[in-house]
């Protein structure tokens, strides 16, 4: 960031030990005495999820594993489109639902985080990101949920969006857990994997093998 505001002499000294590091430090302490390490540790394993929609229902499989924010983030999200053969940004009386218990910590601008351990801090532990969950009927923060407990309509709000669906992620100590890395984002015993592009995956159960569309 300073690089691309400041010419050389001038971020040499932002950058030194009496710039933005003095700065910070006397707003807010030594932000090392507040580390987390490792922030994943190696023995570090997802708790059980369901799939986010409602039993009995079949939703398409839309978007493998794909930047969870934005265009730069880890590949930890996956997306979901409701039943029907509607195309566009259309209104959906479908239900995203919770895919395990925690705490709703945040719902505003299409977006949902849940919170696994229940500590109210989105930094740390376990969250599930819901994007693109339309305001009506939406779960308010502060709300406790059950595995499938209903959370909202999947939407096109929140962000970029080219159809009404819904956009899962993971987070841990508030780094985003790839889908398709070594800590699988498995639900109800499908697993995801990704094709080397974004977008363009798998999800895997036994023999069965469906390709993200």
């Amino acid at each position: 960031l300073f690089s691309q505001l400041y010419p050389a002499e001038v971020w040499r000294q932002v950058v030194g030990e009496v710039g933005f590091a003095l700065t910070y430090a006397d707003l807010f302490g030594d932000p090392f005495e507040r580390r987390v390490e490792p922030l994943q540790p190696t023995d570090l394993k997802q708790p059980i999820l369901q799939l986010p929609i409602e039993d009995g229902l079949i939703w398409s499989f839309t978007g493998g594993p794909h930047s969870a924010w934005g265009d730069y983030a880890g590949w930890a999200g996956l997306d979901f489109a409701p039943p029907g053969n509607v195309f566009g940004c259309t209104v959906s009386n479908e239900w995203v639902v919770a895919a395990a218990e925690g705490l709703v910590v945040r719902a505003e601008n299409g977006e949902v985080l849940l919170d696994l351990d229940g500590d109210g801090h989105e930094q740390t532990g376990w969250v599930l990101q819901y994007m693109h969950i339309e305001t009506r009927h939406r779960v308010e923060a502060g709300t406790y949920m059950q595995a499938g407990d209903l959370i909202g309509h999947p939407s096109c709000e929140g962000g970029v969006a080219t159809g009404t669906h819904l956009h899962l992620a993971r987070k841990y100590n508030g780094e985003w857990i790839p889908a398709d890395g070594p800590i699988p984002f498995e639900m109800d015993g499908w697993v995801s994997s990704g094709a080397g592009w974004p977008y363009d995956g798998y999800l895997s159960k036994g023999s069965v093998v469906l390709e993200a569309c």
